[in-house]
């Protein structure tokens, strides 16, 4: 009974995370077989994966100059988050001390790890800033993150994903403080983000991302005010 309910309630909710324009999508259907469940696997049932869209290839250039502005004076450029994907929390950092934990974040639909390709619904390891901020978003605020990395790169650049001159582009990004290129082979916009018009009893069960970290709007708006461009956000 409870399956059957679950699977009828998920019915209306289901995202295509596009970081850059995140636009929820109405699917009459049930979450998907690869989502990482969070409650014990005999309560899921499987239903066919979501694919991403591509892309566009002028995605950096439409991101606003402001966005990659310094950090204001009223925020604490020591302040600093860690983003544990096992335990399913942020924990606000200020130097080695915890100011705050949020609890029953939602992460990629197959986890997190090494992130080989866009579309691969997997959230990256990694260190990272907060390279955008998209007040506007569809799922409330979004919290771009400078991913791909140098070392995201030099490790696709070794296994043949991406070329000469994509690493130069991404390890030149990283050199210049600038947001990465998001067109390569190994995907973007990736970031942190509220429900907007989700459920959130679905997401407290279900990862349910593209690669992205979901946290429900009352986190997210709660987490802004120790946020902005420059944040390092570390993700284990």
């Amino acid at each position: 009974m409870l399956r059957t309910c679950i699977l009828l309630y998920c019915g209306f909710f289901s995202f295509a995370v596009n970081a850059d324009n995140p636009v929820p999508v109405n699917i009459f259907g049930s979450i998907p077989a690869n989502a990482v469940s969070r409650v014990p696997a005999n309560i899921v049932s499987s239903v066919p994966a979501r694919a991403v869209s591509r892309v566009p290839a002028n995605v950096v250039s439409s991101i606003p100059t402001s966005a990659v502005s310094r950090v204001p004076a009223n925020i604490d450029s020591s302040i600093w988050l860690l983003v544990d994907t096992k335990a399913h929390k942020i924990e606000v950092k200020k130097g080695e001390l915890t100011l705050e934990t949020l609890s029953g974040i939602a992460i990629g639909r197959k986890g997190a790890g090494l992130k080989n390709h866009r579309g691969d619904d997997i959230t990256p390891y990694g260190n990272y800033r907060i390279g955008w901020v998209g007040e506007k978003s569809n799922f409330r605020k979004f919290y771009g993150l400078t991913y791909p990395s140098k070392q995201d790169a030099e490790i696709a650049l070794k296994r043949g994903i991406i070329s000469q001159s994509d690493y130069y582009s991404i390890a030149a990004a990283e050199q210049f403080n600038q947001i990465p290129p998001q067109d390569t082979p190994l995907g973007g916009q990736i970031g942190i983000h509220g429900l907007g018009a989700g459920d959130e009893k679905i997401h407290e069960i279900f990862d349910w991302t593209h690669g992205c970290i979901a946290l429900t709007n009352a986190q997210i708006d709660h987490l802004s005010q120790w946020l902005d461009t420059g944040t390092v956000v570390k993700i284990k």
